[in-house]
């Protein structure tokens, strides 16, 4: 029986969807002219979402909505209507979370999304430096930019306080604001 079997669908999907809809939200705060940028942010989002799953493995919470979210990818396009709405969704859906699954897995969750946006905030300015690249060499290089990006992910403070150096000053509000939207009750 999955996880989110136990709760109503509108409900499931909005768990579902909201790390989706973070990581567009925080990249539509610094919207670059151009596609690069955008194109960088969206194979963040698609890399991101399972490499970050991976470090969350001992919660089913987050295990099944990063499978949901790669399995309803159909529905991205969709989801993208509603990214505006992020901060104003959150709270609803980490207090849907934590009433029915626990503290540890809103922490969890509210932690994957956090991470996700991050993600997102530093993929164009990684990645921009390296338009010239081949794209066979710059899909290895963004890969390898999710590992390292995964693997600095041990150091990050619960509080997530410390935003990196390359994010702009308006990804940086748009992580602030997703953060206070996702604070969980203790």
């Amino acid at each position: 029986m999955s996880v989110l079997s136990q709760l109503s669908e509108d409900k499931a999907l909005a768990i579902i969807s909201l790390p989706y809809k973070a990581g567009l939200w925080v990249s539509h705060a610094d919207d670059i002219e151009g596609e690069v940028d955008d194109e960088n942010e969206m194979k963040a989002i698609e890399r991101g979402v399972p490499a970050l799953a991976d470090l969350h493995g001992d919660s089913p919470l987050v295990q099944e909505v990063a499978s949901e979210i790669i399995r309803l990818n159909d529905s991205w396009k969709q989801w993208e209507e509603g990214s505006f709405y992020v901060v104003k969704q959150a709270p609803d859906v980490i207090h849907d979370i934590q009433a029915e699954f626990g503290t540890a897995e809103a922490k969890h969750y509210r932690r994957f999304v956090m991470e996700l946006g991050k993600m997102v905030a530093q993929a164009h300015s990684e990645l921009s430096a390296f338009d010239a690249i081949e794209e066979d060499k710059r899909e290895g290089f963004l890969s390898n930019m999710v590992g390292k990006f995964v693997g600095g992910l041990s150091s990050m403070k619960d509080d997530d306080s410390g935003h990196p150096a390359n994010i702009s000053p308006s990804e940086k509000s748009a992580l602030s604001q997703l953060s206070a939207a996702l604070k969980i009750s203790e």
